[in-house]
């Protein structure tokens, strides 16, 4: 309907429909991390501005200080609720029932996190880990506080490989060297596609079924 639609003078205005509460997204920390997020993807480390991230949430700069202690603090929180998400994906592995087929979920979820959220994705894992981490892990770990999600994705790959080999499904090796040939496969994969070099794949269903099909001949590689 145009502007020359006729229209009752009187009528009662339509109630707009609030959009539904989101645990973890409708407070201001939150937003503030995922404001930062993007403004880090679209701007790049060196432009990046808590003038800008304050602006998208709609607060003040200064009330950025609030919640965190400056620009570092604010980036590694983004980066932290990223592999929070990502963690969230791999533990669905753990209800197989196979050494093997949880290694395989746990490529799959891996693939499924990156194009679900391929924001995350793009910051976590394809943005310098100097920029994104800094020191602020050190610091975490000074304090005694628990083990952070960047560090406890990478070792969910790696009991995965040596419940594997301990199984002979793979060929013995240091778990963490296989571990990394795995996540290099992978993350080259997924990487290529979010930039737009695998789009003669097809849609997503048939990119994941050469996914699919790519992790198995990789871990076949690695059979004894």
């Amino acid at each position: 309907m145009g502007r020359g639609s006729s229209v009752v003078a009187r009528a009662k205005p339509r109630k707009v429909a609030r959009p539904p509460f989101v645990r973890g997204l409708d407070d201001t920390r939150a937003l503030l991390v995922a404001a930062a997020r993007d403004v880090f993807l679209e701007s790049g480390p060196a432009n990046f501005s808590l003038r800008e991230v304050a602006r998208r949430v709609g607060v003040s700069a200064a009330a950025v200080y609030r919640h965190f202690d400056g620009k570092e603090a604010l980036v590694f929180a983004a980066c932290t609720q990223g592999f929070q998400v990502f963690a969230s994906y791999l533990v669905r592995a753990l209800v197989e029932t196979t050494p093997l087929a949880r290694l395989l979920a746990t490529g799959d979820n891996y693939r499924a996190f990156a194009l679900e959220n391929q924001r995350d994705y793009r910051f976590i894992f394809m943005s310098p880990v100097d920029e994104v981490e800094s020191d602020a892990s050190s610091k975490l770990a000074a304090s005694g506080k628990s083990a952070l999600p960047q560090d406890t994705t990478f070792w969910f790959l790696v009991d995965r490989v040596k419940e594997c080999i301990a199984a002979g499904v793979l060929a013995p090796g240091v778990p963490e060297h296989v571990a990394v040939q795995i996540w290099a496969h992978v993350h080259g994969i997924v990487s290529l596609r979010l930039s737009g070099r695998l789009t003669d794949l097809g849609d997503d269903e048939a990119f994941s079924a050469f996914y699919r099909s790519s992790v198995a001949g990789l871990l076949g590689g690695l059979a004894p």
